[in-house]
């Protein structure tokens, strides 16, 4: 269920504020061990999303989206009740400069928080906070530019998950985060032509 509403307070400005619950009976959850997926207990997710559009001058324009998560799992007790890597607070934005001809630039932020890699949340998945950037040219049929991803070179985790592994010299088996590095500082050039 939802209850939200869109409005402009200012002229060049459109606001979107959403309530919401979801209900799950069961969702799917990766169990890293076995590299499988299987069914789990019933969730609750109970959130707020925000969005911002504003339209700064004639070819720059803002925008902003936040959403805040309370999700339990139902039926274990307190404390175990996690929803294990479920985002609690994302956000995303930024500026843009657009024009039909000439320079057009962007730069964006994508924020996740800290979330419980299990359902105790004694292992934790950690958040992360990304700058990209573009910048290109366009003429009547080409378009030349560049993309960066990453601007400030932050080293962040992508696919995390609390594994349970034991080396050779380990007595006994150990629960941690295993992770995929996210991508580093990475620019690319394109061109594009349009017929």
């Amino acid at each position: 269920t939802d209850l939200g509403t869109t409005f402009k307070p200012l002229p060049r400005m459109l606001v979107n504020v959403a309530l919401w619950a979801l209900y799950l009976e069961s969702e799917l959850v990766y169990v890293g061990d076995g590299g499988v997926v299987e069914t789990s207990d019933p969730t609750r997710r109970m959130g707020i999303d925000l969005s911002v559009r504003y339209q700064l001058t004639k070819h720059l324009f803002a925008d902003l989206d936040l959403n805040l998560v309370d999700g339990k799992v139902i039926g274990p007790p307190k404390g175990e009740d996690a929803i294990p890597l479920a985002p609690q607070f994302t956000t995303i934005g930024g500026l843009a400069y657009k024009r039909d001809r000439g320079l057009n630039a962007s730069l964006r932020y994508r924020h996740i928080a800290d979330r419980p890699a299990n359902e105790t949340n004694s292992v934790v998945a950690e958040g992360y906070f990304l700058v990209d950037a573009t910048a290109s040219y366009r003429l009547p049929k080409v378009e030349f530019g560049a993309s960066v991803e990453n601007l400030f070179d932050v080293a962040w985790n992508q696919a995390q998950f609390d594994t349970e592994s034991r080396l050779q010299d380990e007595p006994e088996p150990v629960s941690e985060l295993h992770f995929t590095p996210g991508t580093p500082f990475f620019l690319k050039g394109f061109v594009s032509y349009r017929f």
